[in-house]
């Protein structure tokens, strides 16, 4: 079953770094690290704060970490280094470093993030990213939204062939799907007007933004939840849940490495909720520090949606319909594929320990 939820990193950071433990005292305020390696795409920034208080106000440019020397490496096979890559801090971004000079992510190459604070504490973390997959065909590029008249058209399909699995498991997916309408130029009534049944009927704007909906992702998926063809090949349909809105949209299968699927998955049981008073630790592979230091491999496609017939908004279309079963409360948030909604959202990350 897929569930497709909004999602921002933003606020997933800040809930998901939040544990429970009744025994320990007060943490002291850690640096969070937030940074993310895409296959084949430049070095992206490395972002450095410190956590806040669950009763303090979080206020950006407070929280930033400044003058940090901050390196990417890239390492061999062995274990050595084979690149270095050094980071500047930027002064338009409080906490961002970028890389100086840039590097294009290698598939299935192991990057070692080192860090050292303004008071000498190192902060380390290691990943290895992803295969890439490619494209081998696209199906109804153009399709029309269900209505209670047509409850079932014809589904955007994309057929891949896999990459490499790194680790010892199947690759391990997240499907995106991103609204390319023109959120920045676009009047929010215009915007409104382009929600997709499920999420006009349940879009609220005293609690709700539009630009937190321009980005929706599934939790996590192996490849026994997509068709395995005789080729090898693995065909990905597209729930229409997904879809927020109407028009051109980009629908992704990103593989994460471990780092990304391990923080994902405890995250995602701290927000189903365990026991009464138990909020279990989010699982990170940062050293000297907290957060995330992961990577990804990104493949996908674009689909045009269509409204379906006109008279139709009188009988919304079942949600079971939609190809995604139950529709649950949770949020997964995922850093790297919500960067647009983050910045369209103005949101900034409210670390709390």
């Amino acid at each position: 079953m897929y569930r497709f939820m909004p999602f921002l990193f933003a606020a997933a950071l800040a809930v998901g770094l939040v544990g429970c433990d009744t025994t320990a005292t007060e943490p002291t305020s850690q640096v969070v690290v937030e940074a993310y390696l895409e296959a084949d795409a430049p070095l992206s920034t490395v972002r450095l704060t410190r956590s806040v208080g669950v009763d303090e106000s979080y206020d950006t440019r407070r929280a930033a970490v400044r003058n940090a020397e901050v390196t990417v490496q890239r390492l061999t096979a062995e274990g050595a280094v084979a690149d270095t890559f050094p980071y500047t801090e930027t002064e338009d971004d409080p906490g961002g470093y970028r890389p100086v000079p840039q590097h294009i992510v290698q598939p299935r190459g192991t990057y070692r993030l080192q860090v050292t604070t303004p008071d000498g504490a190192p902060i380390t973390a290691t990943t290895t990213v992803p295969d890439t997959a490619g494209v081998v065909r696209t199906e109804n590029d153009t399709v029309t939204y269900p209505t209670p008249q047509r409850p079932e058209p014809p589904q955007f399909s994309l057929t891949i062939t896999p990459g490499v699995a790194t680790l010892d498991r199947q690759n391990v997916y997240v499907l995106t799907a991103t609204s390319l309408l023109n959120f920045q130029d676009t009047p929010q009534d215009r915007l409104r007007r382009e929600l997709t049944p499920f999420y006009a009927d349940n879009f609220d704007p005293e609690s709700d933004t539009l630009a937190s909906l321009r980005v929706n992702s599934s939790g996590l998926l192996n490849e026994a939840n997509f068709t395995r063809n005789d080729d090898g090949t693995l065909t990905i349909r597209l729930p229409w849940l997904a879809v927020a809105f109407y028009g051109p949209n980009q629908i992704d299968a990103n593989v994460v490495d471990n780092n990304l699927y391990d923080f994902l998955r405890s995250q995602q049981v701290q927000q189903m909720g365990t026991a009464p008073g138990e909020i279990p630790n989010v699982i990170e592979h940062i050293e000297g520090g907290t957060g995330v230091f992961g990577s990804y491999a990104r493949v996908g496609a674009e689909v045009l949606v269509r409204r379906g017939d006109a008279d139709s908004a009188a009988a919304p279309v079942d949600p079971a319909r939609l190809g995604l079963g139950r529709v649950g409360p949770l949020h997964l948030d995922l850093g790297p594929f919500a960067d647009v909604a983050a910045q369209e959202g103005g949101q900034q990350p409210h670390h709390q320990h």
